[in-house]
């Protein structure tokens, strides 16, 4: 690969100038026992390397929960090591602990989209069964290309945000480019997208798994016992067929924790068949059980049935846990 040099130019607006190819993730750090409700801390270590005319502010981008509404917490900085002057015998002109901000409205070219929409588009969701989005954050140094470049340049990033306050399981990784080049990748290393790493998130409320194909879901998604609600059953999701894949009747079961420990159960409930593969049943749980209306439901699971009871799909020993909406 033809070498390119890499400089750094200052300007009123405190923007830097250099090459950016090449790019080598050394580190790409998650948290190991991130929490409900506190710091979620991201740390991204990286080599670039100058090569090709390039120019733009550095994106970066992740995956999180939607329900984290990330965006109204997030920050994040920039520091780089071994950045060359502008100018001969200038020395380094390294960036320490520059401000990210978001790039909601920065668009990404080859897409015409902005960066969020773009990379929801290009790259999806990462194989998350529930709702994330991806946030995109950019530098205020502007990259350049000039002349040849010797040794490589390395930047840390460092991003914090809140996490949610239910347990959550999902996939996530770190995406990074300049902004004016976006996912152009007609050289090795202009656009890079880490690893997909598994993040789990505890000492919250409920028990949300992104990292698992959904055959249970619930309209609305967040409810309460003491609320009607859909509850809806696919025989196949993402190629992957259940046990009563083909069956025209297919019944939901239930069982419902009170508060006092005492358990009660629903049997063989007719769902209603609304496709090929899907069924859905609008309950009230406190009178699906046959409850008074003061019962006070902790936890309930439900399991599915053909019409003799033969064939279960189920998670686990005891169902699919459906989790109500926190106080």
């Amino acid at each position: 690969m033809k070498k390119k040099k890499i400089i750094a130019i200052a300007s009123l607006a405190a923007v830097a100038a250099l090459v950016f190819s090449c790019v080598t993730f050394n580190t790409v750090l998650f948290p190991k026992d991130a929490k409900a409700g506190e710091d979620f801390n991201i740390k991204v270590t990286f080599d670039f390397k100058g090569e090709t005319e390039r120019s733009g502010n550095l994106i970066v981008a992740f995956p999180v929960p939607k329900s984290w509404k990330a965006s109204e917490t997030v920050t994040g900085t920039l520091t780089t090591h071994n950045l060359p002057g502008g100018q001969p015998g200038m020395g380094l002109a390294d960036i320490t602990n520059e401000p990210l901000t978001l790039a909601s409205d920065v668009i990404e070219p080859t897409t015409t989209l902005p960066y969020p929409s773009a990379m929801l588009a290009q790259y999806g969701v990462l194989g998350n069964t529930g709702p994330v989005e991806w946030i995109v954050l950019k530098s205020k140094t502007v990259f350049n290309v000039h002349g040849n470049a010797p040794g490589l340049v390395t930047a840390d990033i460092d991003i914090h945000l809140t996490a949610g306050n239910t347990n959550v399981k999902f996939f996530s990784a770190v995406a990074v480019c300049l902004s004016a080049n976006g996912f152009n990748t007609a050289h090795d290393g202009e656009f890079v997208i880490s690893d997909t790493q598994t993040v789990q998130v505890t000492g919250g409320s409920g028990a949300d798994d992104f990292t698992v194909v959904h055959f249970v879901s619930t309209t609305p998604q967040t409810f309460r016992f003491g609320d009607y609600v859909s509850v809806e059953f696919v025989s196949e999701a993402d190629g992957i067929k259940t046990d009563l894949y083909g069956e025209e009747s297919i019944y939901l079961n239930a069982t419902a924790t009170l508060a006092d420990g005492t358990v009660k159960t629903a049997d063989k409930v007719l769902m209603i068949k609304s496709g090929d593969i899907t069924y859905f049943k609008y309950i009230y749980p406190k009178s699906l059980f046959g409850l008074s209306e003061d019962a006070e439901i902790s936890e309930m699971h439900v399991w599915f049935t053909n019409a003799d009871g033969s064939v279960i799909v189920t998670d686990g020993t005891e169902g699919f846990l459906l989790t109500q909406a926190g106080e």
